[in-house]
């Protein structure tokens, strides 16, 4: 789930859409909403700014994308 969830966060940061992260993730608007919403209670933290047109990363989203996106993958050699 957790994963999920911040594979929903990275996907619509990139995208700046729920709806064209649902696309990519084969899931819909209101789960990639969901999985950010449960990701965002879970850290304590507001990682977008959300209207109706548009979706924004906040400064504190900005700087939790940046610490996950410094996270390398642990090779399996």
């Amino acid at each position: 789930e957790t994963l999920a969830n911040l594979e929903s966060f990275v996907r619509s940061a990139e995208s700046g859409s729920f709806s064209a992260a649902a696309r990519r993730l084969a899931l819909t608007p209101a789960a990639v909403s969901r999985n950010v919403a449960l990701l965002e209670r879970n850290i304590g933290i507001r990682l977008f700014h959300r209207s109706t047109r548009k979706l924004t990363l906040t400064e504190a989203g900005e700087r939790f994308l940046q610490l996950i996106s410094e996270i390398e993958p642990i090779s399996a050699t």
